[in-house]
């Protein structure tokens, strides 16, 4: 996707996903889903630094299956980060397919042996409230624009920096007629995506979670 005011960041380009990985990964140590995989390490394992390297490792993860697909944008300052897919960009892979393949190369090159069984187990467990395939039946086969993840800098909320991230995908699918389908886990953070036009249209739980994964779409204003 063009999209004016972002950098789509190249997979070559290793500073920068460093940079990324590390704000990311920081700010979803907060994020619910990532609460309750982490949740699930072993003893030895707990604690605030393993944790904080996990959470940077697997938002890592993320952007190197992600960019070469176009699918890592960033503000000009790295203060913002977007993973977001258009369909018809990613050469008939599935949005799924690319996560799982994630959570796989996180297995195998960054947990211990422990980690990774617990790990496993856990998503296991957390299957029900982690689907991300949903969007691509609810289209139906028409193009849409697949938000997997926003991140801004902890140290600079508050300061416009998600509405500047976000417009452009917005515009993009206005100008084009597309829908956009995100998930989150967090009534503030579904507040705020309603107040750019998201809502809720699935909800997906779990006996074993108290989680409840809520499926959103935004229509474009055009349609």
């Amino acid at each position: 996707m063009d999209l004016p005011g972002l950098i789509t960041v190249d997979p070559h380009a290793e500073d920068l996903i460093v940079q990324l990985s590390n704000m990311a990964g920081d700010a979803f140590l907060e994020e619910l889903w990532t609460r309750e995989l982490l949740s699930a390490l072993p003893q030895g394992s707990k604690g605030a630094d393993r944790e904080r390297f996990l959470s940077r490792a697997m938002i890592m993860n993320d952007i190197a299956v992600s960019a070469p697909y176009q699918g890592v944008y960033c503000l000009e300052d790295a203060s913002a980060l977007a993973l977001a897919y258009r369909k018809s960009e990613l050469s008939g892979l599935s949005i799924d397919k690319l996560e799982q393949k994630a959570n796989e190369d996180l297995v195998k090159s960054v947990l211990s042996e422990e980690e990774a069984q617990a790990f496993t187990k856990q998503l296991e467990v957390m299957a029900p409230i982690s689907v991300f395939d949903w969007s691509e039946q609810e289209a139906q086969g028409d193009d849409f624009i697949r938000f997997v993840l926003f991140a801004v800098d902890p140290e600079k909320r508050g300061t416009g920096r998600f509405r500047k991230l976000i417009a452009p995908f917005l515009a993009l699918a206005d100008a084009e007629g597309l829908n956009c389908y995100l998930e989150t886990y967090s009534a503030p953070l579904e507040s705020l995506y309603n107040h750019f036009g998201f809502e809720t249209i699935k909800w997906f739980e779990s006996p074993h979670s108290s989680l409840v994964q809520r499926g959103m779409i935004r229509r474009p204003l055009s349609a």
